[in-house]
């Protein structure tokens, strides 16, 4: 640091009030006003998701919970990751119980993370990443059922008894029955204000061993449970394992399995969707069944009329065990209910 000299018999001449040091020229370039401070939200998402890369995946509840900006960009980095593998471990390893697994979860929250709910999948799937940069969804396989479980929960709290939750809901369904390869559809027809398509699987068998009688109306998360059924079937089905069991529920006690066999006695499930509404409702499902997945478009925006859904699954095999040849479920709102709220209920037929 230099300073100015002066000369003794100008001293009078010296203003005392200025100072006589001079700023490095460094110090003046990285002054700058206060208002103009970065941070690090204010970097570009590319960087930030690639940030977000090197830490581990136990850090990244307290990222998501700083704020709305950093939340999305990790939801956007997991999601991605998820696909990576997906994609990664479907052309490798196809029969494999790992790759199946991934095609399970990633069927099941499609149409959720589709239209927007991604942040329900990742909240779902956090806890089950292992702290490994090269593979972190190692451990993903052997809670698959539990993830469901908590996803399918998640969506019952965000969305409850509503219009979106009921089209998501028969569309998921749709989803993982497409997804066997014993799909087939035995007869599809339309009539006025309502579409009826009968779908039948060769080989899971699934039925209702007992129902609480005491409820009237049913909650979102009983009709979930018929999705976390039919997912561990298709689980079943990728990869070539027979099981049957029986699993416990708040409401009911299904009993449900799979039979390996290429019999003609092999055991077959009947799904008689009937969906009650305009054609603008059911027209994306009927499409989406009977055409192509490569030519099929997502609907950008679902219609906001009212629907009601009859579906009827007959499984003789269960009958077999004692349930009922028939477990019945009603989901949307009635005919003449100009009440807001979805009503939903569940009746088995005896």
């Amino acid at each position: 640091m230099s300073y100015c000299v002066h000369d003794k018999n100008d001293a009078d001449d010296v203003d005392e009030s200025e100072p006589c040091a001079k700023v490095p020229r460094l110090q003046l370039r990285t002054l700058r006003p206060a208002g103009l401070a970065k941070n690090l939200c204010d970097l570009p998402s590319e960087i930030l998701e690639k940030i977000i890369g090197y830490l581990n995946y136990y850090h990244y509840n307290r990222i998501r919970a700083t704020s709305k900006r950093l939340s999305s960009i990790t939801d956007l980095y997991i999601t991605h990751e998820f696909q990576k593998a997906l994609r990664k471990n479907s052309k490798a390893n196809q029969l494999t119980y790992y790759s199946a697994a991934l095609r399970c979860i990633s069927l099941t929250t499609e149409a959720y993370v589709k239209y927007g709910y991604e942040s329900l999948f990742c909240a779902s799937i956090l806890p089950l990443l292992c702290n490994c940069c090269k593979n972190p969804f190692r451990s993903v396989p052997e809670n698959t059922q539990q993830f469901c479980i908590n996803f399918y929960e998640r969506v019952s709290n965000r969305l409850g008894s509503t219009q979106e939750f009921n089209l998501l809901y028969v569309w998921t369904f749709l989803r993982l029955l497409k997804a066997f390869r014993s799909f087939h559809i035995t007869s599809s027809c339309v009539g006025i204000s309502m579409w009826n398509c009968v779908i039948e699987l060769k080989g899971p068998w699934l039925g209702v061993l007992w129902a609480s009688k005491s409820r009237l109306q049913s909650k979102p998360e009983d009709h979930t449970i018929i999705l976390l059924l039919i997912t561990e079937l298709l689980l079943a089905e990728m990869t070539n394992t027979a099981f049957r069991r029986v699993s416990n529920c708040p409401n009911e006690v299904y009993i449900v399995g799979y039979d390996t066999s290429d019999s003609k006695r092999c055991p077959k499930t009947r799904f008689d969707f009937t969906v009650h509404g305009s054609e603008q409702i059911w027209s994306p499902f009927r499409a989406f069944l009977e055409e192509n997945e490569e030519k099929f478009k997502w609907p950008s925006l679902w219609p906001e009329d009212e629907f009601m859904l009859d579906l009827v699954i007959r499984s003789k095999e269960a009958a077999k065990w004692g349930c009922p040849e028939e477990k019945y479920v009603e989901l949307g709102l009635s005919i003449g209910d100009c009440d807001s709220t979805t009503l939903y209920r569940t009746v088995e037929s005896h």
